[in-house]
């Protein structure tokens, strides 16, 4: 069986049955003595995957690397960081190498193997989530964040975070005066850029080149309605000039479908009388200043063509 599939199974409970993660401490509690450990590890029935920790099943999988890891680390201990995203769906987060545990600084244990161990003064109360012991989600992006280098990556899980309702700003702007200052300044600057209308990294971008170009006033991922009760919402909006930026990027755009979507909505606003422009977020982030001199002139002519 395809050891990724594993994951996906509910196993049906049995209380007699031997967990397929054990501690030496619970399999002492289940009757198995020192050497009958011994001889289960010898034997192969057991393999032990960390310290004090044992697999009493063949394949080891990702759910048994979470549970080893609770279970290394102890009690109360929980996950963090890409552990506890990875099986939320978030395109800029995947499944660590290395798995992150929250502890008490009163907890004896340290880092070994695939399990990174951090000690914390605010070790938060378990998330109300199925599946292995985590953090709430709002602490798990942030210490995602406070580990990642490139203002892009912090915009791209922030962001997206926030549009999928994981989290809130507000929950990320306390986790960020809560949590340690060194390595901040990206989560800082991006929340400030989604409180302002970004949901995405290009359209962070792209909002932060025309304010420091000095272009006209925004409103971002703002809601045009349209005949009949339905709405758009659009990238960039300059409401009294009837202007629509729209960035669009290869992930969201490239499909026939996704380009036929693009196309019907451009053919939408310009019917209405609104002026749309399309840029790429390769042309906001290589040739910033022609963007937003290419902007700057279209809002100026369209100043001009309306009369305002």
């Amino acid at each position: 069986m395809d050891v990724a599939l594993l994951d996906e199974l509910v196993p049906l409970f049995d209380p007699t049955a031997v967990p397929r993660v054990l501690g030496r401490a619970a399999a002492l509690s289940r009757g198995y003595n020192p050497n009958m450990i011994t001889h289960r590890l010898a034997t192969g029935q057991w393999r032990r995957i960390l310290p004090r920790t044992y697999l009493t099943v063949d394949t080891l999988t990702w759910n048994d690397r979470l549970t080893a890891a609770l279970t290394f680390a102890g009690p109360g201990a929980l996950l963090s960081g890409a552990a506890a995203l990875a099986e939320e769906g978030l395109a800029s987060v995947q499944r660590p190498s290395k798995v992150l545990v929250l502890v008490t600084v009163s907890t004896r244990v340290r880092s070994t193997a695939w399990v990174r161990i951090r000690a914390t003064r605010r070790l938060p109360q378990r998330a109300l989530l199925p599946g292995a012991a985590r953090v709430p989600l709002s602490r798990a992006v942030a210490d995602v964040a406070l580990e990642r280098h490139r203002l892009d990556d912090v915009r791209a899980l922030v962001s997206e975070a926030v549009r999928r309702n994981l989290c809130t700003p507000d929950e990320l702007a306390d986790e960020l005066e809560c949590g340690p200052r060194n390595g901040s300044a990206h989560l800082r600057d991006t929340l400030d850029e989604v409180t302002a209308g970004a949901w995405s990294a290009p359209e962070a971008r792209a909002a932060r080149v025309l304010r420091r170009a000095g272009v006209p006033p925004f409103e971002q991922n703002a809601r045009i309605d349209l005949p009949g009760g339905r709405y758009l919402v659009v990238d960039f909006l300059w409401r009294r000039l009837r202007a629509v930026l729209e960035i669009d990027s290869i992930a969201y755009h490239s499909d026939p479908p996704d380009r036929d979507a693009t196309d019907e909505r451009h053919l939408v606003l310009e019917t209405l009388g609104y002026s749309v422009i399309h840029r790429t977020p390769y042309v906001v982030e290589k040739r910033a200043d022609e963007f937003a001199c290419g902007i700057a002139a279209w809002l100026s002519a369209r100043a001009v063509d309306l009369g305002c």
